[in-house]
């Protein structure tokens, strides 16, 4: 289903993509900003909606436990920034130009950057849309706790 700030951000990357393609200038730098805050914006408000929804049901444990979640994709993308620049800068752990360890150097990096950015995205979406008086815990796959079935309908 489409909403409207899915076609809003939709028409942003178009910006942004369009400012790539023009020549540089004061337009399309202004582009790129404009297009940069109306989807940082549309992420915020999507935090503010979920952390009003969830404000009067969780614990100060459960936001910690989310906080250390959300660490995760903030990570990979803090390690991919420092990959990215030891690239720009040129140093030896990167590899010379069209080696192989710099190909093996870039999957890597892209590999962090899709964890971090489509990690946040998941998380953010899942926290503005998800059910709020559910208290945030880690999946029971990964604290390998079992399931008692207490019997009554679901």
């Amino acid at each position: 289903m489409t909403t409207r700030r899915g076609i809003g951000n939709l028409l942003a990357m178009v910006a942004m993509v369009v400012a790539n393609v023009l020549p540089p200038s004061w337009f399309t730098k202004g582009l790129k900003y404009v297009a940069s805050a109306y989807i940082l914006g549309g992420f915020l408000l999507l935090v503010r909606t979920g952390v009003r929804r969830r404000r009067p049901y969780w614990t100060a444990e459960s936001w910690r436990r989310f906080l250390a979640v959300c660490a995760v994709p903030v990570g990979a993308l803090v390690i991919m920034v420092c990959m990215m620049t030891a690239l720009e800068l040129r140093w030896p752990i990167a590899g010379v130009a069209l080696s192989h360890a710099r190909e093996v150097w870039i999957v890597i990096m892209m590999f962090f950057m899709i964890v971090g950015t489509g990690g946040l995205v998941i998380m953010i979406s899942r926290f503005a849309d998800g059910e709020p008086t559910r208290q945030f815990a880690l999946p029971e796959w990964l604290t390998r706790r079992r399931r008692v079935y207490q019997g009554g309908s679901r």
